[in-house]
C-alpha cells in the first residue's frame, strides 16, 4: 500500500538508515521524509510509493534493492538515489557509482547536507535549462529546436488533456498509449523533469496500480505546466542569433 500521509505536491524522501543517525532530518517541514530500515518495507515503499529522492543505506542487500528499484516496472526507476556509506568504505565510492548510483555520501548526513540535496533537488527548471536539454539532442541545432518546442508546446496539453479524460472515463488502456506516446516524446526531448512522472504514470497503468495513478497524473501534468509556462521566452530565446 502506498503511503497515506503524504500530500499531492509535496517532496517526498525515502531515507534507509537507523534513526540514531538521521532522526533531525525528520522534522523537516519543507518535504516529507520517510525512515525504513527492513529490507521488505523498504521494498514495498518504493514499488508502491511515488519518492523524489531516495537515500539509500549500502548495505548487502543494496544491490538487490537498488535492481528493484531500476527495473522497467518501478514507478521509481527514474528516482535519484543516492548511496550512504561509512567513511572506512569511502574506497567503494567508486564502484557505487559504476553500479548506477546517481551519487555517493559519507554518514552522518548533516542538516545542513539535507537541506542543501533537496534544494538541488527541487530547483525550479528555468527555461534556458529546458532550451540546453533539447540543444543537446539537436547538436546545438536552434531552428531544429525551436521547431520541437513548437510542436511540444502543441501537443502535450492535448495529450495531457486526453490522458484526464480517459481516466475520469475509466479508459486506462487509452491513457496508458497517450502517456506511452507522452513519455517517449519527453524522453527523446530529453526532458528529464517530465520523462520521470510520465514513467511513473506509465508503469503505474501497465501495473494496474489505481491508487498512484491519480498522483502520478497530477504531478505529470504540474511539471507539462511548468514547462509551458516558459513558452514565451523559449520562443524569443531560440529565434535570436
Amino acid at each position: 500500500m502506498p503511503l497515506e500521509f503524504t500530500q499531492h505536491g509535496q517532496f517526498v524522501v525515502l531515507i534507509t538508515d537507523d534513526i540514531d543517525t538521521t532522526h533531525s532530518l525528520l522534522k523537516q517541514g519543507h518535504c516529507c521524509v520517510v525512515l525504513a530500515e527492513e529490507y521488505k518495507e523498504i521494498l514495498n515503499l518504493i514499488k508502491t510509493t511515488h519518492l523524489d529522492l531516495i537515500l539509500l543505506n549500502f548495505t548487502e542487500n543494496s544491490t538487490e534493492l537498488f535492481r528493484h528499484l531500476k527495473s522497467t516496472d518501478c514507478i521509481n526507476n527514474k528516482t535519484t538515489v543516492i548511496a550512504v556509506i561509512n567513511p572506512a568504505e569511502d574506497i567503494q565510492k567508486e564502484h557505487i557509482l559504476a553500479m548506477g548510483f546517481d551519487d555517493c555520501f559519507i554518514r552522518p548526513l548533516t542538516k545542513d547536507q539535507f537541506n542543501k540535496l533537496i534544494g538541488l533537488q527541487q530547483k525550479p527548471i528555468s527555461a534556458a535549462d529546458y532550451i540546453q536539454a533539447v540543444l543537446n539532442k539537436t547538436k546545438n541545432n536552434r531552428h531544429l529546436t525551436l521547431t520541437i518546442f513548437n510542436k511540444l508546446f502543441d501537443e502535450l496539453p492535448l495529450q495531457i488533456t486526453c490522458i484526464k479524460d480517459a481516466l475520469e472515463n475509466k479508459q486506462y488502456t487509452l491513457a496508458k498509449e497517450i502517456t506511452h506516446k507522452l513519455n517517449g516524446s519527453a524522453s527523446f526531448c530529453g526532458l528529464i523533469d517530465i520523462q520521470k512522472p510520465a514513467n511513473a504514470l506509465e508503469n503505474c497503468l501497465i501495473n494496474k496500480n489505481y491508487e498512484l495513478i491519480n498522483p502520478s497524473f497530477l504531478g505529470l501534468q504540474q511539471c507539462v505546466l511548468n514547462l509551458t509556462s516558459h513558452k514565451k521566452s523559449i520562443q524569443a530565446s531560440l529565434k535570436q542569433n
